[in-house]
């Protein structure tokens, strides 16, 4: 039986590991943690600016913050970069603005090429702060929960057939106002956004709860035969996968007709 297990504050990683190596016995082996030498120098780093690095971020690193196995990576087009080798490069680097995003409480913990870098919006008592984007705009709920939702997407691989729709915000306004849902992308709050999807997700007629790592813009459901997810950081995004073509098939049929 799958399931994301939900639990203590304490207890993040090895919930997390549990999780994953249900449906990826071979991640864990990959994984490898950071030094007690680099955990130290990032503490040092953030007591200059007067922060603590959050205790979540501290168990990811003392288990995985060299490699987590293609965890984090899987953001965008899965070239993020969150070993602590070289976020710890990066704070050392002149030209690069880590430093400065620091000061305002933006902690950077995965780093992009093109600039599109996550981070962890730290103050001085939040052991499991909300994960931000390179603009501070929300990303994720908190630290924890973003690590469960990367580790749905190495769920959701597993299952054969995928169907995937996007929006651009002007085509997601239209959906909307065909709806009848009177907010818009850019001028609707996340909640009015996410009972537009709670809407979406009923009329495919799936009827498993939502998850526990959900949050204000990430949406997700799923039993043994399926993995859904559905987010609106930007537009709307909506990823299908399953096993049985039958049931791909009839998702597909519901989709064209809402979209």
């Amino acid at each position: 039986m799958i399931e994301f297990y939900q639990g203590t504050p304490d207890s993040v990683m090895e919930r997390l590991c549990k999780t994953i190596s249900n449906f990826d016995k071979s991640w864990i082996r990959k994984c490898l943690p950071a030094s007690d030498e680099q955990i130290q120098q990032l503490e040092n780093i953030c007591a200059q600016y007067g922060y603590s690095v959050p205790k979540v971020y501290l168990d990811y690193l003392k288990v995985m913050g060299e490699n987590d196995g293609g965890l984090l990576e899987r953001e965008w087009d899965g070239y993020m970069e969150p070993n602590i080798s070289n976020i710890l490069e990066l704070f050392g680097d002149e030209d690069f603005e880590a430093r400065e995003y620091l000061q305002r409480g933006l902690l950077l913990f995965s780093y992009h090429w093109t600039e599109t870098h996550c981070y962890l919006r730290i103050n001085r008592s939040d052991d499991n702060p909300v994960v931000t984007d390179w603009e501070n705009h929300y990303f994720a709920g908190n630290f924890e929960k973003y690590l469960f939702q990367k580790a749905f997407d190495i769920f959701q691989e597993k299952f054969q057939h995928k169907s995937s729709v996007g929006t651009s915000i002007n085509s997601c306004d239209a959906l909307l106002k065909k709806h009848s849902f009177t907010c818009s992308i850019c001028g609707g709050t996340n909640e009015e956004k996410m009972v537009f999807v709670r809407w979406l997700v009923k009329s495919l007629d799936f009827n498993e709860k939502e998850t526990w790592f959900g949050d204000d813009l990430n949406y997700f459901s799923y039993n043994e035969h399926y993995a859904l997810r559905v987010n609106i950081y930007h537009s709307l995004l909506l990823v299908f996968s399953c096993d049985d073509i039958k049931l791909k098939k009839k998702v597909d049929s519901k989709l064209n007709r809402i979209f």
